[in-house]
C-alpha cells in the first residue's frame, strides 16, 4: 500500500503540491479496492493548489488546460473516494467493521451514512416481525348488483369490464365510487 506525503520536508523545505501529485493520489486511489491512506490537510493543500493556479495573472493555454485535467481529476479521485465509502457503509451495516484511511470529513459522513442504514435495516426487520393483517380481511370485497347496462370500458387497472343490467360484480374502489354516483351498480353483501 502506498501512502502519501504531498508536503515532504527535506532540510526544511516544504515541496508544493503539483498536478503530476494529483494524478498519481488519482492513479493509486484507482488502482485500489480499498481507501489510501491521505494526509489530513489534504484538502487543504488541494485548495491551496487550484486557488495558486486560478489565480495566474496570465494564464497560458498549458496553465488552462492543466486547470481543467486538474479538476477532472479530483472529480474522478472524490467519485472514487465517494464510491468506496458507500460500499464501506455497507459492509459496516452488514458487520460492524469500519473501513481504515478516512479523513476527518469522509469520517463525519461515513458514519453518518451507517447510522442512517441501520436504522433503515432496523426499520425494515421490525416491519417483517409484526403481525400480518388477517388473511380474511385482506381479500374483503363489497359485491354489487349492476341495477342498468353500460358500454364496456376500461378501467384504472387496465382491464375491460362489461356490465350488464342483474350481473352480480366486484369493482377495483375506483370504478365502484364512479358507478355508485352514477348509480349504474348498488351494494348487494360483504363477503
Amino acid at each position: 500500500m502506498r501512502r502519501f506525503a504531498l508536503r515532504q520536508s527535506v532540510r526544511g523545505v516544504v515541496s508544493v503540491l503539483t498536478f503530476e501529485k494529483i494524478r498519481e493520489l488519482e492513479r493509486v486511489e484507482r488502482e485500489n479496492k480499498k481507501l489510501q491512506k491521505l494526509p489530513e490537510d489534504v484538502l487543504d493543500q488541494l485548495r491551496d493548489y487550484l486557488h495558486r493556479k486560478e489565480k495566474l495573472k496570465e494564464k497560458t493555454s498549458a496553465d488552462i488546460i492543466e486547470l481543467e485535467n486538474m479538476k477532472n481529476t479530483l472529480k474522478r479521485f472524490f467519485e472514487m473516494r465517494e464510491q468506496k465509502i458507500m460500499t464501506a457503509a455497507l459492509d459496516t451495516v452488514r458487520t460492524g467493521l469500519p473501513p481504515e484511511n478516512l479523513t476527518s470529513d469522509e469520517e463525519r459522513v461515513f458514519y453518518e451514512i451507517v447510522d442512517s442504514a441501520k436504522r433503515f435495516r432496523e426499520r425494515f426487520f421490525e416491519e417483517l416481525r409484526k403481525e400480518p393483517p388477517h388473511h380474511e380481511e385482506m381479500h374483503k370485497a363489497s359485491v354489487y348488483k349492476v341495477k342498468k347496462s353500460v358500454p364496456e370500458f376500461v378501467g384504472p387497472d387496465m382491464k375491460t369490464y362489461k356490465l350488464t343490467e342483474n350481473d352480480l360484480v366486484t369493482l377495483p374502489s375506483e370504478v365502484e365510487v364512479i358507478l355508485l354516483k352514477e348509480g349504474v351498480i348498488e351494494k348487494v353483501e360483504e363477503r
